[in-house]
């Protein structure tokens, strides 16, 4: 249980430094790199992000047959699943190297008309150095798979910060000098191939991280084969959804448009965490609980409960940004980026209730019950990417948020809802009642937040200092107007020990 509070703990300090560092960072890149390379950075992200699928299936598969194990203390079992995985990422590593080749010709022949000839150069050297970022980042899976296994959340926090912050002073450093997209990508290679030696020796050395293999299990391989098989047809359909909208603007637009959209999927991707923060941490506990006989119930209980937690921060978060978000992007990434607010507003309402739910995610994993979702969601993303051609076309950046944002909608906020009451057995009931309890009230206060805010604006340009102070007056306000309106016992009694249980830490 300390483990698990510290690594809550740890994980939302990881959380907020992610957003602050990730909003420091587009600003930086933009006038550090210019918008043009900063749009085409991002679009062959997109194209990466593709390859990358592979290594978090795998990293996913690993976690969850390394924490069985371990949880029953079988030790030939713990290291044949690291064996068995480490054979799998050798050959990942070359099927990426032959992707990465195939993706440089694809982009030449895509992309002549919409980029310069410098860019599609460009284009070509930065998927070299981020399929080499890629392996490294393949090659640390196991070590990280091990240090979560084993509820090491702050060591993995605080050596994940440590790249994150430190990401920023040096990319700055570097482009004073090399002022481009391939300067940035190989900072950060440089920084992951550091943070893998690091996470390597502590799960070596500290955890006894072997990967030996012990003796041929094939029912283990089948298994983490397939488990790893129904979790990509999920990664898939993210990556749809959150890169290919990059890849539609670019082809229709060119670079400047993706600047534009990124900007705003950048918030999103910024928001998303603060979700998953809490649910990361629970793999090794819903492991347990799943081997326990009637766990449904308790599993019900978990996801209502995780859920209201980390609704929270996102309801801040979100209702923060509807009231203040388009003075924030006027003053954080300048002038010509207006419809980045209404592209991350967009998504960001419906997307919600899927972070809410991430603890879904790791139940549906433990369970071995993910390979549905997963195929819902990639049918669901093909959907999304012939409503976005469509849309993008006729109206640019705005057009692909709405096909995102309905999609989400349809999706996750329905579909799958009905999936985890019917096919895995959880109390939805339960969990929309306490969900409503908490969310309906906040909507009349960022409604009055809105209201005033725009008096206020309407006096003329807000600078940053009014912007903090609105931000800062309104944090305050939703934590004691949610403390009174919104929140249960556990969450009282939680917020009430909370100062206790960190000065006895």
């Amino acid at each position: 249980m300390n483990k698990r509070r510290s690594g809550a703990i740890a994980s939302y300090a990881y959380t907020i430094c992610q957003m602050v560092v990730g909003l420091i960072y587009v600003p930086l890149l933009l006038g550090g790199i210019g918008r043009a390379e900063y749009g085409l950075y991002q679009m062959i992200g997109s194209i990466i992000a593709y390859i990358a699928i592979v290594n978090t299936t795998l990293g996913a598969g690993v976690t969850r047959f390394y924490c069985k194990y371990l949880a029953e203390g079988d030790e030939d079992g713990m290291a044949n699943t690291l064996a068995i995985a480490r054979k799998a990422i050798r050959i990942i590593s070359i099927g990426a190297i032959v992707a990465g080749i195939a993706c440089m010709m694809a982009v030449r022949v895509v992309y002549a008309q919409s980029l310069t000839a410098w860019e599609l150069d460009e284009s070509c050297l930065l998927l070299a150095v981020l399929v080499l970022n890629l392996i490294v980042t393949m090659s640390n899976t196991l070590s990280a798979a091990v240090i979560t296994a084993h509820e090491e959340f702050v060591f993995l926090k605080i050596t994940q910060l440590a790249v994150i912050v430190a990401q920023p002073l040096v990319v700055l450093a570097v482009i004073q000098f090399v002022p481009n997209a391939f300067a940035v990508c190989m900072v950060q290679l440089a920084l992951n191939f550091a943070l893998r030696m690091v996470q390597h020796t502590f799960a070596r050395t500290r955890l006894g991280m072997d990967t030996q293999l012990r003796f041929l299990d094939e029912q283990l391989q089948r298994d983490l084969l397939r488990f790893s098989g129904g979790i990509i047809l999920g990664v898939v359909a993210d990556e749809i959804f959150w890169r290919t909208n990059q890849l539609i603007l670019g082809y229709y637009y060119g670079t400047q448009t993706v600047a534009i959209y990124s900007v705003g999927a950048q918030i999103c991707l910024t928001y998303m965490p603060l979700g998953q923060a809490v649910a990361s941490v629970f793999m090794p506990k819903v492991s347990r609980i799943a081997e326990q006989p009637g766990h449904l119930g308790e599993l019900s209980l978990l996801f209502a409960r995780v859920a209201r937690l980390s609704a929270w921060p996102l309801l801040l978060v979100l209702t923060g940004f509807i009231i203040f978000g388009q003075d924030f992007i006027r003053l954080w990434a300048g002038e010509g980026f207006e419809e980045a607010y209404w592209v991350a507003v967009i998504i960001m309402v419906p997307f919600t209730v899927d972070i809410m739910q991430s603890i879904g995610i790791v139940i549906l994993q433990v369970l071995d019950k993910y390979a549905f979702r997963g195929k819902m969601y990639l049918v669901a993303a093909i959907v999304n990417v012939i409503i976005a051609i469509v849309l993008a076309r006729k109206f640019g950046c705005i057009g692909a948020a709405v096909a995102t944002g309905l999609t989400l909608f349809v999706v996750s906020d329905i579909l799958v809802n009905f999936y985890y009451a019917r096919s895995v057995g959880l109390d939805m009931v339960h969990f929309w009642k306490q969900a409503a309890r908490f969310m309906l009230p906040i909507v009349p206060l960022c409604a009055v937040g809105v209201f005033v805010w725009n008096i206020i604006s309407a006096t003329g340009p807000v600078g940053w200092g009014a912007l903090i102070a609105g931000i800062a007056a309104y944090t305050v306000l939703f934590f004691v107007f949610a403390y009174i309106a919104c929140a249960d016992a556990y969450e009282r009694d939680l917020f009430k020990s909370l100062p206790r249980k960190l000065l006895r830490k």
